[in-house]
């Protein structure tokens, strides 16, 4: 994360829209700040699988040669800021890959929001979003004890409680919200894995709200 804040992309915590943690249900997605978004005409909007955690692409590179730069939306985020400098101020970010290398203008955040259908449990005890898998790993009383159980309505977000239902509630409150995004800007969606079934559902459901 300190990565990403580095260039320019933080922690957006849903259904608030802030990037001030809440004490209670939430769910972080990751995007600009909000002032810098509702300028941008063009945002990229990635919807990962529900097995990951935020910003995680595949973890299997993280120990490998990725790393962690290239197995998350680090590196990512660092393409989108070179190939949008170009002519003389392409010269700007040529050291941009270096790790730890982040924007030299605030100006220069790439519009790029990272949806998260995977960390759509809640933690009261840690005040924190968790995947399923993240939850079932917490501490047990004992080998023999069954996982923390979940409460649906105590550990599930209201318009988050499935992956089809977060993406359909970022559509609705931050990308086709004219208060929060440009009414004229163009939306590309990026769907990995079990995120392109989740999203083409909800288009397929209903694609008016969010036809361009």
């Amino acid at each position: 994360m300190k990565r990403l804040f580095a260039l320019g992309i933080y922690r957006i915590y849903l259904p608030g829209f802030t990037t001030t943690k809440p004490t209670g249900p939430h769910v972080p997605i990751l995007a600009p700040e909000p002032d810098i978004l509702k300028t941008r005409k063009r945002i990229i909007v990635i919807v990962n699988d529900a097995i990951q955690d935020l910003g995680i692409l595949a973890y299997r590179q993280l120990q490998r040669e990725l790393g962690i730069n290239g197995a998350t939306t680090v590196n990512l985020v660092k393409e989108l800021i070179k190939r949008s400098s170009t002519g003389d101020a392409a010269s700007k970010y040529g050291d941009i890959f270096d790790d730890g290398v982040g924007i030299k203008n605030v100006k220069d955040t790439p519009a790029l929001v990272v949806l998260n259908t995977g960390q759509l449990l809640y933690s009261h005890k840690d005040n924190k979003a968790m995947t399923l898998r993240s939850w079932s790993a917490m501490p047990r009383r004992s080998i023999a004890h069954d996982m923390i159980k979940i409460h649906e309505e105590e550990n599930r977000v209201p318009g988050h409680r499935n992956a089809k239902e977060h993406i359909k509630s970022v559509f609705d409150t931050v990308l086709c919200n004219p208060d929060r995004v440009a009414p004229d800007a163009e939306i590309y969606a990026i769907a990995i894995e079990g995120g392109t079934d989740s999203l083409l559902s909800v288009i397929g459901e209903d694609c008016m709200p969010y036809a361009c």
